[in-house]
């Protein structure tokens, strides 16, 4: 399977791998990493196309552990088996925890400053918007093939939002419900 950018994904080299990954992990602040990630790997190498990157994504939030470390084995695996996966996470993970550490022992020097806490809720602004803009481009890929995610994605916001229900039990059912009307859909397809 080729890629849009038009190579391979055993292609992509390891130290691309590498120094993408460690760029994410470095750079990404909050949150917003599947955003980020997406936009590397879909938008500006063209290493996966959009669908499959949302069905990883997808994969990644439903398994267990971190979804953007799911997301990263995925990629990883895809481009370059399972060295691919190990690069890509240890690249994700290593470059941020060593600059933590090194933070967490200036931090303390600092905490008092309050321009200091307000870049920080500006960051965290920020990772909310990329994770909602990928939000957005899943629920907008999807309503375009079928209309019943839009009341499975409106039933999970009310219940867990602004009901406040756990959100195992709202996963599960709602879950259960979507397989039950895919099935349904496929049936009445043939």
């Amino acid at each position: 399977m080729q890629s849009i950018s038009g190579r391979k994904p055993g292609d992509v080299t390891l130290l691309e791998i590498l120094l993408l990954f460690a760029r994410v992990g470095l750079t990404s602040f909050g949150g917003g990493l599947s955003a980020w990630i997406y936009c590397e790997v879909v938008t500006q190498r063209g290493w996966l196309e959009e669908d499959e990157f949302l069905g990883a994504l997808t994969l990644g939030q439903i398994l267990p552990g971190s979804n953007v470390i799911n997301l990263s084995i995925y990629v990883g695996y895809r481009m370059k088996g399972a060295i691919g996966s190990t690069v890509a996470v240890a690249a994700l993970l290593v470059p941020p925890m060593v600059v933590i550490v090194l933070l967490a022992t200036v931090f303390h020097q600092f905490a008092q400053l309050a321009w200091l806490h307000e870049f920080l809720e500006g960051v965290a602004a920020a990772a909310i918007g990329m994770t909602a803009s990928v939000g957005f481009r899943t629920a907008r890929s999807l309503l375009t093939a079928q209309r019943w995610p839009l009341a499975m994605i409106v039933v999970v916001f009310v219940a867990v939002g602004v009901l406040r229900w756990p959100l195992v039990p709202v996963a599960i059912v709602t879950g259960a419900a979507g397989l039950y009307v895919a099935w349904r859909s496929r049936q009445g397809a043939r």
